[in-house]
């Protein structure tokens, strides 16, 4: 995203998802415009309104309008230098100069209003009516002349991002692209993250919602293709020329449960229904169990499950059945411990030699990975498999959870040539991972939550009765 605008109702002030999403947006680094929406209903108080902003989003914001509410409803832009008072204060030298007397110059006051604004620290306020189309034709030329696009002007090298990914009703996989830099021709062959090629047989774009055929797209513009391998957050071309912005990392899902069609006939339609499902969504994960053929699904919560099987059910005709859900649990090591399986050593079956060690970590460092063996005795290949096996034993703890939290090195590694594969490799490690948790030891790590509360005065003593029945425990208050 170059910015977003944040709607906030007049009548409603700041909700919830209000803050939600505010608070993503900073995080992320997007520069963010307020619009205050639905002036035209009665009982508007936009001082109030504005108090609720400062409190609860921001008190870096700058009203850029004078408004004249119901039933003589007027927008208009302030001209006088009020509103600039929050630019000015965020400044030392534009307020040293102000308090001294001496004039300050439109522009220059324009210009670091335009730096603070792109920096995330200030934020203009406009007002208006979408459903009247009050304040909207100005809202669009401020958007037009505030954000600033992240595409690269000029000849360049093509470089595009994956943004979205989704299914037609003909089950068609389309893959939405954001062009930062150069031009994408019809039949060209592009290269993806840096790996792989594709060749692009189809190109569309969206015109009033229809799906468009067209040859050819450039810098700043949004290209559709119809691709079976392009993933969420791919990118076409040169990935240097991506803009860097801040991503915020899914959360890992808390629960799991157990789901089968109330059909066992639509087994096969399920499966398919959340393949697709996954593939555009990265907050569902869903795995089938090698021994009891089940369908997991794990997900962060109630609200998240509902949203999945009103979608099963309207998109693609299965009802589905829901088992009650369960905890999601990790595992750390308790303790330092090494383990080594020797080459031709029985009952090691596999032409290879591995040594592994395991250390815990503080808790949130998550697996680290390093290797002790020179890639001059043993090449890229065989030390990728190794990795591999190490994600894949990581997978199943000796509680059957994932393992966290620890630091697993590579410590010894003996081959023969040439009859020693990257596959040996990638199957020995696993069990020695699995023999050097053994000797370690595992703990049970159980999810928690760390949020803010938001509540009248009159209900905090409810709130700090309430905290411990549900075990939780209030840090501070504000």
């Amino acid at each position: 995203l170059d910015g977003a605008i944040l709607l906030i109702s007049a009548k409603d002030g700041v909700q919830a998802q209000t803050r939600i999403l505010f608070h993503a947006l900073r995080k992320m680094g997007i520069p963010t415009i307020f619009f205050i929406n639905k002036i035209d209903q009665n009982g508007i108080d936009l001082s109030t309104v504005y108090q609720d902003i400062k409190e609860k989003l921001s008190a870096e914001i700058v009203i850029k309008q004078k408004v004249e509410l119901y039933p003589n409803m007027c927008v208009t832009n302030f001209t006088e230098s009020e509103q600039w008072d929050t630019v000015i204060e965020g400044n030392d030298d534009l307020l040293e100069k102000y308090m001294s007397g001496k004039s300050l110059e439109a522009l220059e006051l324009e210009q670091e209003e335009s730096i603070r604004f792109q920096n995330c620290s200030l934020f203009p306020l406009y007002h208006g009516s979408a459903k009247s189309n009050i304040g909207i034709d100005n809202l669009i030329e401020v958007i037009t002349n505030k954000f600033y696009s992240s595409t690269h002007r000029g000849p360049s090298e093509l470089c595009g991002n994956v943004f979205k990914i989704e299914y037609t009703k003909k089950r068609q996989r389309l893959a939405y692209i954001r062009l930062y830099s150069g031009v994408l021709h019809l039949r060209d062959s592009v290269r993806v993250s840096e790996k792989e090629k594709i060749k692009v047989t189809e190109m569309y774009t969206s015109i009033n919602g229809e799906l468009c055929k067209i040859d050819r797209a450039y810098s700043g513009e949004i290209v559709i293709l119809q691709n079976e391998f392009l993933k969420l957050n791919s990118v076409l071309g040169d990935t240097k020329l991506l803009p860097q912005r801040k991503k915020i990392e899914n959360p890992h899902p808390l629960l799991q449960t157990t789901v089968e069609p109330s059909k066992p006939e639509q087994r096969e339609m399920l499966l398919d229904a959340l393949l697709e499902i996954s593939d555009s969504d990265p907050l569902l994960r869903y795995y089938v169990d090698s021994t009891t053929h089940e369908i997991i699904l794990s997900f962060l919560g109630k609200v998240q499950m509902e949203v999945i099987s009103a979608l099963l059910q309207e998109k693609y005709h299965v009802e589905i059945e829901l088992k009650e859900p369960t905890v999601i649990y990790m595992e750390r090591p308790l303790k330092n411990a090494e383990y080594t399986i020797h080459i031709e050593v029985p009952p090691n079956p596999f032409w290879a030699s591995i040594g592994l060690s395991v250390s815990p970590l503080p808790l949130g460092s998550g697996m680290q990975y390093e290797s002790s063996v020179s890639l001059g005795y043993l090449n890229q290949s065989f030390q990728n498999a190794v990795m591999e096996g190490i994600r894949y034993g990581c997978e199943q703890g000796l509680y059957g959870w994932n393992v966290t939290d620890c630091k697993i090195c590579f410590k010894y590694g003996l081959y023969y040539s040439p009859v020693s594969t990257p596959a040996d490799f990638r199957m020995l490690t696993p069990i020695v991972l699995e023999q050097a948790f053994r000797k370690a030891g595992t703990e049970l790590l159980e999810p928690y939550l760390s949020f803010k509360v938001y509540a009248p005065q009159e209900y905090l003593s409810r709130a700090y009765n309430d905290a411990p029945k549900y075990c939780a425990n209030i840090v501070n208050t504000q």
